[in-house]
């Protein structure tokens, strides 16, 4: 059991997180492009297709693994929310280097940002009350789908909007803002991440074993979600990849920035949130490293067969 007093933690922490993660929110959004929206409107099935992965299929199949292995509540609850995030921006950029679709990748990022307003409070309260010991400690931490919507207003949907709103309104300044935000806010998370498990490395350290197995297996079992989807429904390959790391990278700051405001910081939800975003990033290069040496093995069978 991850005592909630073994985490170290203070106001302080949630304010800078927020800052952070509003920065970071407002930054993409300073390159969303009407025509990521519209892209989605007049190509809808792979984003469709990736959407449903992320927001039904990963919320569902998370909720089985809780309720098919005794994990400590506060672990299953981190990962239930976890799997109720949106994608990370992050994901785009993985996306390019797997030689998937970055427009497909934008758009459900996109779309994803903005649907998580309403999306993630919903599906977080169903799947969590559908798994007796994530329900019970709902009700003793008494948060509620409104709470949650209410911090997914200030961290989410107000940046995303702002910045919207600076794109349309001063587009030479949006991009200037957008360059350095790009780099500077994903600086100051990782900071604040090194920080926060420096302080409570001994807990971090203590229960290595358990956060490693449980997020290998959870993330692997997004990766493949995202990935099965795509080829149940016969995608291309580079939507296919898109897809498949759209679901496999999830805004895992936005959770530990929810498990802060709402959740009192308790010790198993933000471990299991602080080593995801770590390990999505690892296993999002593999994957791209893995895709980028299949199409060029298919490549070079492709040529070898013309010649």
């Amino acid at each position: 059991m991850i005592e909630p007093g073994s985490i170290h933690y203070d106001q302080a922490q949630q304010l800078v997180l927020n800052a952070v993660l509003g920065a970071m929110v407002f930054g993409l959004a300073l390159d969303i492009r009407p025509a990521d929206f519209a892209r989605v409107v007049k190509r809808p099935k792979a984003p469709t297709v990736g959407l449903l992965a992320q927001f039904a299929l990963l919320p569902a199949a998370t909720w089985a693994l809780t309720m098919l292995v005794d994990l400590p509540v506060g672990i299953e609850l981190g990962m239930i929310l976890v799997a109720a995030c949106p994608s990370g921006a992050i994901s785009n950029f993985i996306t390019y280097l797997a030689r998937g679709s970055v427009a497909l990748s934008i758009s459900m990022t996109a779309v994803a940002s903005a649907a998580a307003v309403v999306l993630m409070p919903l599906n977080f309260a169903f799947w969590a009350g559908l798994n007796p010991g994530t329900r019970q400690m709902l009700r003793e931490i008494d948060v509620g789908a409104f709470d949650l919507f209410v911090s997914l207003l200030v961290v989410l949907a107000i940046p995303l909007a702002l910045g919207q709103f600076v794109l349309h309104q001063w587009p030479r300044l949006a991009g200037w803002l957008h360059r350095g935000l790009k780099h500077l806010s994903v600086l100051a998370l990782f900071v604040f991440i090194i920080a926060a498990v420096a302080r409570n490395l001994d807990a971090f350290l203590a229960h290595f074993g358990l956060l490693f197995a449980c997020v290998l297996a959870h993330n692997g079992a997004a990766l493949a979600i995202g990935y099965l989807t795509a080829r149940s429904f016969r995608l291309d390959p580079a939507d296919t990849r898109a897809v498949t790391i759209e679901v496999g990278i999830q805004n895992s700051s936005l959770a530990i920035a929810i498990i802060f405001s709402q959740f009192n910081a308790e010790g198993g939800m933000l471990l299991i949130s602080a080593f995801w975003g770590t390990w999505h990033i690892v296993s999002g290069l593999l994957v791209a490293t893995a895709f980028r040496l299949r199409g060029m093995a298919a490549a070079r069978a492709a040529q070898a067969a013309a010649d």
